[in-house]
């Protein structure tokens, strides 16, 4: 559809809802002749201006009283702004950003009325969907501020629990910052042990180890400065260890002896040990682990 076609359309739609003498506008039938463009238009990927079809939508039904028929249209409209902000960006189109930053305000004033409904699970979702979105982006640091309130609205759901302080710890990683990765993946550690009578989560628990030991071999924490159930969790895989249990009852163990292999060559220094351990544990890894891992092995290949 044309861009002349839609205004023209979207004005006959607009006119109306304006008042005529003794006759009230039927606001319904404007809010379907308002959604249905919208559709037409997704449909033929302009999604720009499907997103403001939508968002005429959501003024209709706020005007009718309908609050989840409102909540609904925002979020196809920020979903829309947010398709269109993604298609400027693949096609290396300058932009200002400007549709990103409406699907942002969709997003949030749909999580509010989602608040304000008393519907908490479903305002979450939409803070960690604009979170995925932003982290998609390589914007970690606004992705992580919406993670965080998606988090306070599900502190009673263990599940939701640990999927945001995953996504949390991604956006340290991603931003460099170990020290609060380390931090955040303790606390999930801690969670998951507490609330786990039935050994659910030992897959989470073994992500969690792999993570925090990197995490430490990039940090090199000392005794001075690291408390000491955390430079346990580094120590176990050490050559000196003089534990005689099993180093991880959650990891396998041809992954458990590949990581002690890989904290042993770091002890010595062993480069080329390294390189090796790398390409052999990388296809046990998660994505986020291996770029731990990479991270490790590049530091010490420089300082070689």
């Amino acid at each position: 559809m044309e861009s002349q076609d839609f205004l023209s359309e979207y004005r006959n739609i607009s006119n109306k809802l304006k008042k005529r003498f003794l006759r009230r506008p039927n606001v319904a039938e404007a809010s379907d002749n308002f959604r249905q463009l919208g559709k037409k238009l997704e449909d033929n990927e302009e999604h720009q201006f499907a997103g403001f079809c939508y968002l005429a939508t959501g003024r209709c039904e706020q005007t009718v009283g309908n609050p989840s028929a409102e909540v609904e249209a925002i979020t196809l409209a920020a979903r829309c702004f947010l398709k269109a902000e993604l298609d400027h960006q693949q096609l290396k189109n300058p932009s200002f950003e400007e549709y990103l930053s409406a699907a942002i305000a969709g997003f949030k004033q749909a999580g509010k009325l989602e608040q304000e409904a008393g519907r908490n699970g479903a305002a979450a979702a939409l803070y960690i969907e604009l979170g995925d979105a932003l982290f998609g982006l390589n914007r970690p640091a606004e992705a992580m501020f919406y993670y965080d309130m998606a988090l306070k609205l599900e502190s009673d759901s263990i599940l939701d629990t640990i999927l945001i302080k995953n996504k949390i710890s991604d956006c340290y990683i991603m931003l460099g910052d170990y020290h609060n990765c380390l931090k955040t993946l303790t606390e999930l550690a801690n969670f998951c042990s507490e609330n786990d009578p039935c050994q659910l989560f030992n897959n989470h628990l073994a992500n969690i180890e792999i993570l925090r030991v990197f995490l430490l071999l990039i940090i090199q924490p000392s005794h001075h400065n690291t408390p000491p159930h955390l430079l346990k969790v580094l120590d176990k895989y050490k050559w000196e260890s003089d534990e005689e249990e099993e180093l991880c009852p959650f990891i396998d163990e041809d992954t458990s002896v590949l990581i002690q292999s890989i904290v042993m060559a770091v002890q010595v220094g062993d480069t080329d040990a390294l390189l090796y351990l790398e390409d052999e544990l990388a296809p046990l890894l998660s994505h986020q682990q291996k770029c731990l891992l990479r991270t490790l092995v590049s530091r010490e290949v420089k300082r070689k």
